[in-house]
């Protein structure tokens, strides 16, 4: 059986799974958990890879596990994640491109000069849209704490990302129904799943876990009447969470148990039922470089190589051919270059590198003005006009969650309100507009607010889905 630690880093904890494959199968024989101190919690973790090793390395002998291989994955707080959406009838081309806007924009801001990056392709689609993302983790950091964990007495064989090994474990539940959300909700944080007809539709990373204010707001897009949420982590048994996503309009809620092993192929646990769901959690697949592992020793060792002796080649003809050069040669060459800089600084080719150094200005300029001309969207003035009467009026205190644009089907907003009258008469009087078409995407939901006596309607919290769309008339005008 092969055998290794998952060990996951998340942005306020680190899990331990010792896992093991067995004829294909893979099986949680035990996990444990530690928070993070706050000196490594989010972003610190990243930047300190040395404090990083020195906290994991005693947690894991302290773990019991008789394993020295480390599988490594990464969350938030030491692994960049941006998520882009495009249209499912988008060709390759302009998705490269989209993808590249995306990982300039997540870059932008990086602190890092050198990373690994790494894109991670979903097969579904929702509601006519597609979804990927892009990866990256910091390489000096991977370099660094590989070695101080090597350091440690253990062998990092895969560095990989934290947030597509939970994607991977909840598609072994992702059958249970058409539309499923897989959620590992932790205290501070929780990682979500949405896979439809069985395939991953959407991924996100949720900086705030089961104990914020409002835990369920960043799940409304993903949940409608036919959801099905399956809970993992140890939000699984958060009895004031589970209520929340009752009322949040799930078609059902339950946790993952040892009893759906043999129907569905989880990987198996040898400890108690009721630590199923962080076990689960823990887990990981293991041992294969896909398109989001960042570092596998055999494979940079290989790299290594073969650029060293590249390296060593290249040097090695350089040097040869400078011996077999004739000194006489190496004179000639000196004697015609000093008198070529001696001529550039007569007024005459002075003038000319003055107006060449202006020349080659410009052109960059304007090379730099038609790339930013290619990444920006066409813009259609009638849609814009539009967005800007919605926005303007019918939106007015209202949250947007999200809000794209569908060629032939309009504009759709998903948002919240507190005033739902106020939004009613704004509707009603923007409904007269004559080039405008409008209406309610689906049944609008209440999302907090009791109905009793002394409840004010504007305590009432309520979760509409707008499309708007250009009027025929409006459509055919030139």
């Amino acid at each position: 059986m092969m055998e290794t630690i998952v060990v996951k880093i998340e942005n306020t904890y680190v899990s331990l799974a010792h896992v093991g494959k067995s004829e294909g199968r893979f099986v949680v024989h035990a996990f444990k958990s530690a928070c993070l101190p706050e000196n490594l919690i989010g972003a610190e973790a990243g930047r300190n890879p040395a404090l990083l090793a020195a906290f994991l390395i005693p947690v894991l002998q302290g773990s019991g596990f008789p394993v020295k291989d480390l599988a490594v994955y990464l969350g938030g707080g030491t692994e960049l994640f941006s998520e882009y959406r495009f249209s499912e009838t988008l060709d390759e081309p302009a998705r490269a491109q989209r993808r590249g806007q995306t990982e300039d924009s997540m870059l932008a801001g990086a602190s890092a000069p050198l990373y690994r990056v790494k894109y991670y392709e979903y097969d579904g689609v929702d509601k006519g849209l597609s979804a990927s993302a892009v990866l990256a983790a910091d390489t000096v950091f991977c370099d660094r704490l590989s070695s101080e964990l090597t350091k440690g007495g253990y062998r990092v064989t895969l560095i990989s990302s934290s947030l597509s090994a939970f994607a991977g474990v909840a598609g072994t539940v992702s059958g249970l129904g058409e539309r499923v959300i897989v959620l590992c909700a932790e205290k501070r944080e929780m990682q979500s799943a949405l896979f439809i007809d069985g395939r991953l539709a959407r991924l996100a990373r949720i900086a705030k876990g089961t104990d914020a204010q409002d835990p369920v707001r960043p799940l409304l897009p993903f949940i409608t009447n036919e959801t099905k949420v399956v809970l993992c982590g140890s939000g699984a048994k958060d009895a004031r969470f589970l209520e929340r996503l009752e009322k949040a309009g799930a078609l059902s809620i339950e946790a993952v148990y040892p009893g759906m092993t043999a129907d569905t192929g989880l990987p198996g646990f040898s400890g108690e039922e009721g630590s199923f769901p962080e076990a689960f959690a823990a887990a990981a697949f293991f041992g294969k470089e896909g398109a989001s592992s960042y570092f596998s020793e055999a494979r940079d060792v290989r790299k290594s190589g073969v650029g060293l002796r590249i390296a060593c080649i290249v040097v090695f003809v350089v040097a040869a051919f400078a011996c077999v050069l004739p000194l006489a040669t190496l004179t000639a060459v000196e004697r015609e270059k000093e008198e070529n800089l001696a001529r550039l600084k007569t007024p005459f080719y002075a003038d000319a590198a003055e107006k060449l150094d202006i020349y080659r200005a410009l052109v960059t300029e304007y090379s730099e003005l038609l790339e930013a001309e290619a990444t920006l969207p066409m813009r259609d003035p009638s849609h814009a006009d539009m967005l800007e009467k919605t926005l303007s009026g019918l939106l007015t205190g209202t949250q947007i969650i999200e809000m794209y644009y569908e060629k032939g089907n309009g504009i759709l907003i998903d948002f919240t309100t507190k005033d739902v009258a106020s939004f009613d008469r704004r509707k009603d009087a923007l409904s007269g507009d004559k080039d405008i078409f409008l209406y309610e995407a689906k049944l609008r939901e209440k999302i907090s607010g009791e109905e009793d006596a002394g409840a004010e309607e504007e305590e009432e919290e309520w979760h509409i889905q707008i499309r708007v769309t250009l009027a025929p008339a409006a459509l055919e005008a030139p």
